[in-house]
């Protein structure tokens, strides 16, 4: 076949996974590109491999109706005319593997370059989503697959000098796509860098480092093997090996081809292993390197020719460090770990999937300022300068092979079409990152069912990697997924699921679950593995509800050891309106059927990387620091770290009555060793004054010194306490002057809120499947009619006293409603309000009352948890303190519009305009509020950011009770103490101008 593009038909089958493409290489990322190929290229979009044009592929050949096209870069987010495709589970075509769409667009590249020096010369393609096949001057050079690994060929018997010429040709779909059936958007074209590397004719093929450090000695070990690349290699060539900083230069030999013939051949038959030269080094003074202290030496390889010349040079970095699983623990270096991770894609609003190492870092370093310690890369080996990235900063990554068949999920990897495939798949994520000290486990994908391809993966890592461990969550998936019991989890491990699974890993289990789960291991010994979910607190819109109950529980069992939130980023991709309003795409919004809707948008931070809520939560229950303090003046100095002691931290101290500070200093705490703690007398100064109603002392730990990740004075962690709480509460003074009757006359009984997505009556799809609250638009919450049914004045000793009763009718039951107004000589205004909710309506969103404001208030201030949002199950990060913000920023911008802004347990809130007037609501005790432009109705119509406009009033709601938020989603739902119940709910509130 000339071109294979009349044929391409008979490249989509799953045993052939590769043409002519070269082995997965640990180095070749590492190595500097002789041409950097990125840019612009010729491109032209045809519907389907068959109908390119006859000879594209030849430099001849014209580029009539070609455009030009960014590469790296999707198509589908180059205005191409081919759009993305988000599913999550059902593939983008009907039908069962190995089938593949008769439309299927696919993209033609062509370039061209100018020979560089060099004997040999790779194409590297960083990445190509499905397939690509490549022509270098008019010849066929090879093919791959694997969307998220480089495909690598030898040019140089194509190559020329002078100007050369690349086409490629990408198809959107292949094959291999139902073994790419991951929860992302679904795009086609090259979305890595391409570069060519020159090299010798004997070359560096891989550089191996396997760099051991013993917590017992301190000493490190390190173990090198150099792969020599070779048509034909003689005796004579060496390796070079230096460390400058710990004084280590050392030159092996290269083992040389073995005679082909005579008795001699006979014994290198069975005593020759390649082409390459080993080092062993043991006692070498190195120090470990942890995520906690990312310690690196650099390494530099050189192949030496037999007159001693170097003739190829690697420069890489050793990490010296030692993973272990035993006693149901992670260790690393010695010590227990907790995992404080999330998973993540390689996402970008913009390009898809293309990002900077830049845009990279910019994440790592977000991820290292809130307490992130780990990476999954979900669900595929994410961009080669992560792991780099990971090993320089300091965060733990388990690596995992780009396999999934979530359509197909259990019955797919159970036959053997793909197991060449996904065998594969495993063996090039293992060779390209295994050199890396911060990848501490390998993952053999996800949600792919169990076959046997896994037991054979697993057990060729083991054999080419035993310095780490191997999960996989489809090894135990029947035990904790819902079709499981309690009897199936706690029962031993099959010897299968121990060959593939050194980590019990499941995803969505509760915390019910877990802690089961960790009480039998411990009390039977019949797993000796840790637990550390795979996938947890679904961070889908307003949500991670409960993330504070998963930590008390990984605090305090040895078995559980953590877990990677689901997941980073929110996967939307930007567009913009027609006025220049921006908002952000999901499943649906490109004519992509079928789809899953906006289950793309579950990110810690938002498309930009602008953190949620729930990533507070998270970086204060992961939190390096803790503080205890008892009644006695003793304090108790916690070092939550595995392997760095506190030298580096501050500990600030802040006294404050009623939110105004009083007395604030540094705690001497010393050098508190890693993993333990330390008490010391300490009291804080007392205060000059009695508070009203609260002193608190509150303690913040902070960095001493800059770092790669942040600055010097940042904020690792805070504790506090509240010294004081007095019962009775004074008001403030009152200026007569305001009538607040019209105020009083409009609040409304309201028992909805703007669903979350955890809600499931909003855009998310998996409410059907989780069974999550469909009942509120059944009740008819959304329309609640609110009829008057008595008013009654009288005058009281305490002033007038107006009594309003209501009746909250639904669509078939109906609650009672009393709001008790008693307006007093100073000008202020108390309320009590009663709620009768009837026991049909057993799980409500909110139960309080709204009223609306002009918008000329425009300042909100709040004594109660802060600073931001609170929710009754995510507020633990917040600390008891006077907070000021604009209204206008109580809007969060949720890429799928819903409920945000609630503060819980707030003592008073103020509404200010301008000059600051306003109004002051002091609670009895405390009460939950919102304001926001962004009322409950328009946040419930809205299904994008582009349908939301600020309202012209602003909205007040003051709630007795506010449902939790949980992660009802995908997950467990709110838990059962944070729902609102039927039956008699009260609160009281006083309304004061200011």
């Amino acid at each position: 076949m000339p071109g294979w593009t009349a044929d391409i038909a008979s490249l989509m089958t799953p045993a052939l996974t590769e043409i002519n493409r070269l082995p997965m290489s640990g180095v070749d990322a590492r190595r500097p590109a002789a041409i950097v190929l990125d840019g612009q290229w010729d491109f032209l979009l045809v519907d389907g491999p068959a109908e390119a044009p006859d000879g594209w592929f030849d430099p001849s050949h014209a580029l009539d109706g070609w455009r030009p096209i960014t590469v790296p870069g999707v198509w589908t987010r180059q205005d191409s005319g081919d759009h993305p495709h988000y599913t999550n589970i059902v593939m983008p075509w009907p039908g069962r593997a190995p089938t593949v769409p008769d439309h299927n667009p696919t993209g033609l590249y062509r370039t061209s370059f100018e020979r560089p020096p060099g004997e040999r010369l790779v194409l590297e393609i960083g990445g190509a989503e499905s397939m690509v096949v490549v022509w270098c001057n008019g010849e066929l050079v090879g093919m791959g697959k694997d969307s998220r690994l480089a495909s690598s060929f030898d040019i140089t018997p194509h190559a020329r000098n002078g100007t050369n010429h690349l086409a490629a040709m990408v198809t959107r779909w292949c094959d291999a796509t139902w073994i790419e059936d991951q929860d992302h958007w679904y795009h086609g074209g090259l979305h890595r860098s391409v570069r060519l590397l020159a090299t010798p004719a004997t070359r560096i093929d891989d550089v191996v480092v396997v760099a051991d450090h013993d917590d017992r000695t301190g000493r490190g070990a390190l173990a090198l093997e150099v792969i020599v690349g070779a048509d034909e290699l003689g005796p004579g060539w060496s390796v070079a090996v230096s460390l400058p900083e710990l004084g280590i230069d050392e030159r092996v030999p290269v083992a040389a081809d073995p005679p082909t013939t005579g008795a001699e051949a006979l014994i290198e038959a069975y005593a020759y292993a390649g082409s390459h030269a080993r080092l062993e080094l043991t006692d070498v003074a190195a120090e470990p390197w942890s995520a906690e202290s990312p310690r690196r030496y650099r390494l530099e390889v050189d192949l030496v020719d037999p007159t001693g010349q170097p003739t190829d040079t690697i420069v890489t970095h050793a990490g010296f460090r030692r993973v272990e699983v035993r006693d149901r623990q992670l260790l690393v270096n010695g010590a227990p770990v907790m995992i404080a991770g999330v998973n993540r894609h390689d996402h970008h609003p913009d390009t898809g999937k293309t990002l900077t190492t830049e845009e990279i870092r910019a994440e790592l370093v977000s991820m290292k300022r809130h307490n992130i310690n780990a990476v999954r890369t979900a669900h595929y080996p994410n961009d080669p300068a992560l792991v780099e990235l990971c090993d320089e900063l300091g965060l733990y990554v388990v690596a995992e092979a780009n396999v999934e068949s979530h359509a197909q999920h259990d019955a797919l990897l159970a036959s053997t079409m793909f197991d060449q495939a996904v065998f594969e798949r495993v063996r090039r994520l293992v060779v390209r990152d295994r050199s890396h000290p911060s990848v501490i486990g390998w993952s053999l994908g996800n949600e792919s069912g169990h076959g046997p391809v896994h037991d054979a993966a697993a057990a060729w890592v083991r054999a080419v990697d035993p310095t780490r461990f191997v999960q996989y969550e489809g090894a135990h998936n029947i035990r904790w997924r819902e079709r499981g019991s309690k009897e199936a989890r706690e029962s031993p491990p099959t010897r299968s699921e121990r060959l593939i699974s050194d980590i019990v890993c499941p995803m969505y289990a509760s915390v019910d679950e877990i802690t089961e789960w960790a009480e039998w291991a411990e009390r039977t010994d019949a797993d000796d593995r840790p637990l550390i979910l795979c996938e947890y607190s679904h961070a889908m819109g307003n949500s991670n509800g409960g993330l504070v109950d998963y930590w008390d529980a990984f605090r305090s069992m040895r078995a559980l050891s953590g877990g990677f939130v689901w997941d980073w980023k929110d996967q939307g991709l930007r567009e913009h309106t027609d006025d220049g309003q921006e908002w952000f795409a999901y499943g649906g919004h490109y004519g992509d059927e079928p789809n899953d809707g906006n289950f793309c948008i579950n990110g810690l931070v938002d498309p930009d990387g602008r953190p949620h809520p729930g990533l507070r939560e998270l970086a204060w229950l992961a939190r390096p620091v803790a503080i205890a303090a008892a009644d006695n003046g003793r304090l108790t100095i916690e070092n939550r770290r595995s392997h760095t002691d506190l030298a580096d931290v501050e500990l600030r101290y802040r006294v404050e009555v009623d939110g105004i500070e009083t007395a604030s200093g540094v705690v001497d705490v010393g050098a508190v060793a890693p993993g333990t703690d330390t008490t010391i007398d300490w009291r804080p100064p007392d205060p000059t004054e009695p508070p009203e109603l609260a002193t608190t002392l509150t303690f913040t730990a902070v960095t001493r010194v800059e770092s790669p990740w942040a600055p010097a004075g940042h904020v690792v962690g805070h504790d506090q306490f509240v010294l004081e709480a007095p019962a009775e509460v004074t008001r403030p003074r009152a200026r007569p002057a305001v009538d607040l009757r019209p105020l009083v006359e409009s609040i409304q009984p309201t028992l909805w809120r703007a669903p979350t997505d955890n809600d499931g009556v909003a855009q998310g799809w998996m409410s059907e499947l989780s069974g999550v609250r469909p009942q509120w638009l059944a009740w008819g919450l959304d329309r609640l009619q609110v009829e008057l049914v008595e008013t009654d004045e009288r005058a009281t000793t305490d002033g007038l006293e107006r009594t309003t009763v209501s009746r909250l009718i639904g669509a078939f039951d109906e609650a009672a409603h009393r709001l008790v107004a008693t307006f007093a000589d100073d000008g202020s205004v108390r309320i009590r309000e009663q709620f009768e909710i009837p026991d049909a309506w057993n799980d409500l969103p909110r139960v309080g009352s709204v009223f609306h404001i002009d918008p000329t208030f425009v300042t909100l201030r709040w004594f109660g948890p802060g600073p931001e949002e609170t929710y009754p199950d995510r507020r633990s990060s917040a600390t008891l303190g006077v907070w000021t913000d604009s209204i206008r920023d109580q809007y969060h911008p949720f890429v799928v519009p819903q409920e945000h802004g609630h503060h819980v347990d707030a003592r008073w809130v103020e509404l200010l305009d301008a000059e600051g007037h306003g109004l002051r609501i002091t609670a009895e005790p405390t009460i939950g509020f919102s304001a926001r432009r962004h009322g409950d109705a328009a946040l419930t119509a809205a299904t994008t950011l582009a349908e939301l406009r600020p309202d012209e009033t602003v909205e007040v709601h003051l709630d007795a009770a506010m449902r939790g938020l949980g992660t009802g989603a995908c997950g467990p739902d709110t838990a059962s103490e944070h729902r609102v119940r039927p039956g008699l709910h009260r609160f009281a509130y006083r309304l004061t101008p200011v």
